[in-house]
């Protein structure tokens, strides 16, 4: 599978509000779970409303476990700093671009996101 655009995170006090913005102007399809972003599902992509103190503004995209593992190669070959992160339903591998905007490469336990239909 290749990679593809997973969700794209943005901060916000009000996330239900948000969402419902989403919902009522774009059709999107709304799922809050407990300890989790509000997220809102346009087909297989989402956005996903967190809090500031949250991850912070990134784009995700989804990957396997062993492209998250050759990600990591290359990104430690570069010299590029990188975390992960438990997400639960998940594991995220967060690291910046050459702009500085923060990619997470994220992958599914399960194979896919257990909130999408």
């Amino acid at each position: 599978m290749p990679p593809r655009i997973d969700h794209v995170a943005v901060e916000t006090q009000d996330a239900s509000g948000v969402a419902a913005f989403y919902e009522r102007i774009l059709g999107a399809r709304v799922v809050k779970t407990e300890g989790h972003p509000v997220m809102a599902y346009l087909g297989a992509t989402g956005f996903a409303f967190h809090t500031p103190d949250g991850p912070g503004p990134h784009t995700a995209v989804r990957v396997s476990e062993e492209e998250r593992a050759a990600i990591k190669q290359r990104l430690d070959a570069e010299g590029i700093e990188w975390r992960e992160r438990d997400h639960e339903i998940a594991i995220g591998l967060f690291f910046r671009d050459p702009d500085g905007r923060k990619i997470e490469a994220i992958t599914y336990r399960g194979g896919d996101d257990p909130r999408r239909p």
